[in-house]
C-alpha cells in the first residue's frame, strides 16, 4: 500500500536509514553528527529530528549514549546479505544476477515515483547531476560507484525495508559487472541520459515512465555484457 500519510519524523528516520544501509556513511559503532548540525543538514526542525531518532532507537538502530551522542548500535547488522554473495561467489552468471536488477528496479523507479520525498527526490537528482561530472573527470571506478549511488538513492525511495538491504547487496555481488559496464564510455554517456530521463519522470510523478526508463537501461547493459562475452569467446 502507497504511504500517503506518513509523518515528517518518518521520512526523516528513513533518510537517516538510508545513509546507514545504503550509503555506508555510518556504520555499526558511528557516532551521529550533532543534533543541531544534522537536523539543518536534513533540513527539519530539531523536534522532527529528535521523533525520528527516537523511532530508530525502538527499531534497534540508534542507541543514545547520555553525554556522549547517538550511534548506530553496534549489534545492529547492515551486512546481511541473504546469500546472495556467497551465491554470486559460486559461479552464478552476470547475466542471472543482472536479470534480477531486471525484475526489481523497474518497479522501484515506478514506486519511487509515488512515494519518494522532495528531499529524496533532491538527493537522487544530485546523484545524476554526480554522474555527469564524473563522466568527465572521474576514474572506471568512480563511475561504478556513481552509478550505484544513483541506482541504490531510488530504491531507498520505495520505504520498503526489505529493499533497503537488498540492494546494497545485489551491487555488491554485481560489483565487477558494473566495472565492465562502466569501461565502455558509449554505455556510460547513454546510461546518464537514460538517468536524466528517469529523473525528469520521477519528478513528474511519472510511475510508468519512469518504470519503462528504467527497465531499457537495464536491459541496454545485459546487451553490452553479452558483447563483452562474445568477444572474449572469440
Amino acid at each position: 500500500m502507497v504511504k500517503k500519510n506518513r509523518v515528517l519524523s518518518e521520512n526523516v528516520a528513513d533518510e537517516i536509514l538510508s545513509m546507514i544501509n545504503v550509503e555506508k556513511r555510518f556504520l555499526p559503532g558511528s557516532r551521529l553528527p550533532n543534533e543541531t548540525d544534522f537536523s539543518s543538514e536534513l533540513n527539519v526542525s530539531r523536534t522532527t529530528f529528535r521523533e525520528a531518532v527516537r523511532m530508530l532507537v525502538d527499531r534497534g538502530v540508534l542507541v543514545i549514549k547520555r553525554g556522549n551522542g547517538t550511534f548506530v548500535n553496534e549489534n545492529y547488522d547492515i551486512n546481511d546479505d541473504f546469500g546472495i554473495v556467497s551465491c554470486a561467489k559460486k559461479g552464478i552468471a552476470e547475466r542471472d544476477l543482472n536479470e534480477i536488477r531486471l525484475f526489481i528496479e523497474p518497479e522501484a523507479a515506478y514506486l519511487a515515483a509515488i512515494r519518494a520525498t522532495e528531499s529524496e527526490i533532491k538527493r537522487m537528482c544530485t546523484f545524476c547531476e554526480n554522474l555527469d561530472n564524473v563522466l568527465k573527470n572521474g576514474s572506471k571506478l568512480d563511475r561504478q560507484k556513481a552509478e550505484q549511488k544513483f541506482h541504490l538513492s531510488i530504491a531507498n525511495s520505495v520505504h520498503n525495508d526489505f529493499m533497503d538491504r537488498l540492494m546494497p547487496v545485489l551491487f555488491t555481488a554485481i560489483g565487477q559487472t558494473m566495472l565492465v559496464l562502466c569501461k565502455d564510455d558509449k554505455f556510460c554517456r547513454e546510461g546518464a541520459e537514460d538517468h536524466k530521463a528517469i529523473m525528469e519522470r520521477i519528478k513528474r510523478r511519472d510511475a510508468d515512465g519512469a518504470r519503462t526508463i528504467m527497465r531499457f537501461h537495464i536491459l541496454r547493459g545485459i546487451m553490452i555484457l553479452e558483447q563483452e562475452k562474445e568477444k572474449g569467446n572469440n
